[in-house]
Formats: C-alpha cells, sequence, structure tokens
C-alpha cells in the first residue's frame, strides 16, 4: 500500500514524469537563531519550539517522539503594550501559498492597530520550504497538522511575554491555516500539545476547506466563527456545516457567515480570476479513531514510528491518491475589495467581543 502511494504521488500529485519514481529530497530544517528569550519589549523577528507532527494522527494520538522544529515568526506589538499594561494577541496561521504581505502580515499589523499584539507563524520556512518550492510539494513537506503544532507551540510561547495577557490569546487561519485553526479546537490536540496554558479564546476560520473530519468529541470549549465565499468552490458549504455542526455539538459556540459573491483569499493583491489548483473539496476524509484515515470509504493505515523523511513519502502518497481518487481541478481566487472590507467589520466584532472586552 505505502509503495503503491509513493508511487501515484511522484506520477500525479508533484507532477513528476513516469520515467522519475523518486520524489525531490526533503529539505533541511533552517540554521535558525536560538530561542527567543522573551522580555516585556519583545518584538518583531522572534523564534519559538514546535514540532512536525506530519500528520494529525501524532496530534490526537501522541505515541512517538516528534521531530524538534524551530520556527519564525513575526510579533506585531501594539504601541503601549507592558508588563504593566498586558494585551490580548492574535496568532495568525498562513495559507498553502505561504505568508503574504497583504495577507497575514497586513492582518499582524491590523491586529497592532487595534490594541492586539499579532504572532505571523512561519511554518513552511521552519521546515525548509522556499518560495522555490513547487507549490504540491508544499504541502507535502508541511501539512497543516504541522500549521496546527505551530499554533499550539505559539501560544505557549506568548504566555511567556510579560506584555501579553494569557487569557485572551486568539487563533486565526487563511485557507490552509484556516483548516489547522480549526482542527485546534479538538480538546485531545490542545491537551496533547499545551496542556499547561490556557486554551485559545478564539478560533478564526478564514475558508479552511472542509474535506476533512477529525470527528472531535470534544472541543476546548472556545468560539469559532468561519469566514466563506459562496463562489469558492474549494468550501464545499455544505461539508462546512455538517464540521461546524459537530463542534457545535463537541461544545463550542459557532458562527458562520458566507459573503454570496466573494470566492478565495479575497485579501490577495493579484486580481481575482479561476485558478487550477489542487482542490480537495470533494474529497470525503475522515480520521478514525485509531489514527488511520479514511479517504471516500477507504481506509489508509497511518504507520508507526514515522520518521520526518517516511512522514513525507506518506503525506505524498496519501495526497496522490487524493489527487487520483476524489480532488477536483481549481477554484475563484484573487482580491476582492468589498468582502475584505465587509470581513474586517466581522473582525472588529469577534476581538473586541472575546479579546478586548
Amino acid at each position: 500500500m505505502r509503495l503503491f502511494l509513493l508511487c501515484l504521488a511522484c506520477v500525479s500529485f508533484v507532477g513528476l514524469s513516469q520515467e522519475k519514481r523518486q520524489p525531490p529530497p526533503l529539505p533541511d530544517f533552517p540554521d535558525y537563531p536560538a530561542i527567543s528569550k522573551v522580555t516585556e519589549n519583545t518584538h518583531g523577528e522572534v523564534y519559538f519550539s514546535s514540532v512536525t507532527p506530519g500528520d494529525y494522527k501524532w496530534l490526537v494520538l501522541p505515541e512517538q517522539t516528534l521531530a524538534t522544529t524551530t520556527v519564525k515568526g513575526q510579533l506585531f506589538l501594539p504601541p503601549g503594550a507592558s508588563a504593566d499594561n498586558p494585551v490580548p494577541a492574535m496568532v495568525i496561521l498562513h495559507g498553502s501559498g505561504g505568508i503574504l504581505p497583504s495577507r497575514e502580515l497586513a492582518y499582524g499589523q491590523w491586529m497592532a492597530d487595534h490594541g492586539i499584539a499579532g504572532l505571523v507563524v512561519n511554518s513552511y520556512e521552519a521546515r525548509g520550504v522556499t518560495e522555490e518550492t513547487p507549490y504540491g510539494l508544499r504541502v507535502a513537506i508541511v501539512s497543516d497538522a504541522d500549521e496546527t503544532a505551530d499554533a499550539y507551540s505559539a501560544l505557549t510561547f506568548l504566555n511567556q511575554h510579560p506584555a501579553i495577557n494569557p487569557e485572551k490569546i486568539g487563533l486565526m487561519g487563511f485557507s490552509y491555516g484556516g483548516m489547522a485553526t480549526r482542527a485546534a479546537l479538538d480538546s485531545r490536540i490542545q491537551q496533547n500539545m499545551a496542556p499547561q496554558v490556557s486554551p485559545f479564546a478564539l478560533h478564526l476560520d478564514y475558508y479552511g476547506p472542509c474535506h476533512f473530519d477529525l470527528q472531535t468529541a470534544k472541543t476546548t470549549g472556545a468560539p469559532l466563527f468561519s469566514l466563506r465565499g459562496a463562489e469558492d468552490k474549494s468550501n464545499d458549504l455544505e461539508a462546512c456545516a455538517r464540521l461546524e455542526n459537530r463542534l457545535r455539538d463537541a461544545g463550542s459556540a459557532v458562527g458562520s457567515t458566507i459573503f454570496p459573491s466573494a470566492g478565495h483569499g479575497w485579501e490577495m493583491a493579484t486580481p481575482r480570476q479561476f485558478i487550477a489548483t489542487l482542490n480537495p473539496a470533494p474529497c470525503k476524509q475522515v480520521l478514525l479513531e485509531n489514527g488511520d484515515w479514511q479517504i471516500d470509504g477507504t481506509t489508509i493505515a497511518v504507520p508507526a514510528e514515522l520518521s520526518r523523511q517516511e512522514q513525507y513519502h506518506f503525506r505524498l502518497g496519501l495526497l496522490g491518491q487524493m489527487q487520483q481518487s476524489c480532488m477536483s481541478e481549481g477554484y475563484i481566487m484573487g482580491q476582492d475589495k468589498q468582502t475584505h472590507s465587509l470581513s474586517n467589520l466581522l473582525l472588529a466584532q469577534y476581538t473586541a467581543a472575546y479579546l478586548l472586552n
């Protein structure tokens, strides 16, 4: 099974020719500076420790030692934040395209302008992905489970910051990061990743695709709000509603806003247009109790005790099978100033109610 999936990934998922049977090598972790020592004035480029699970199995069932990773973040600190005047914070997770100046970095600054510290997390660079890395390989090298792990590592890091209120830290993510933001509501992940600190006070999922279900039985209790576009075919709105109902039943207040004329990535600087790219929306991916995946009724065993290299090969195969069996091609993406403005009005309401109150 594993060899079959790997071959599919080499030929189909990452676009390698029939003659090439091995995927590109896994990049090394970058040679980062030491973990940042935090004071009340710490801001700008920061470094904190995380892990690389590769798959959600190792977040809900942490049965193996995970590779330690150093992650770089950009911390935007509001004027006047201090140990005597601690401020709320928002952890910001990037989409599968990586950190964009018009989106993740802009929202880091938006937070600071509104009295909230914003920490933009770079999960890609922490695992060797660069701007030259092809898109298909980016999502094979770094999974949304890795982003979820980084979110909780960022939460732990911010709890050490004297100028940040540890009870008022939110999490928001875009697309790939939206999936991770939603997954982070699962109480198993919170207990396995950061049991020593208070959970996130707020989760904001910006158009995170809804093709996978962790079968969350209990959430952290924090509220979740999602923002989606009716013309964004990467979001199956019925599947999203089912997932959100599950999370509601599992203990969280859940709200959803669907913008009727919006596509995907409305904060982007590039023009709105149809983009031919990998789209997992038609897939039905369910995490079983033992940590294996079921994809459209077929069970895929997640092997135990995987090295980082083996995780990479397994994920290539998993995504390769999904591309062959259920993925569609593309969706509308790009700048939509009206939706961007409307979503910012909602963001101001959410942060005022759950972080600034």
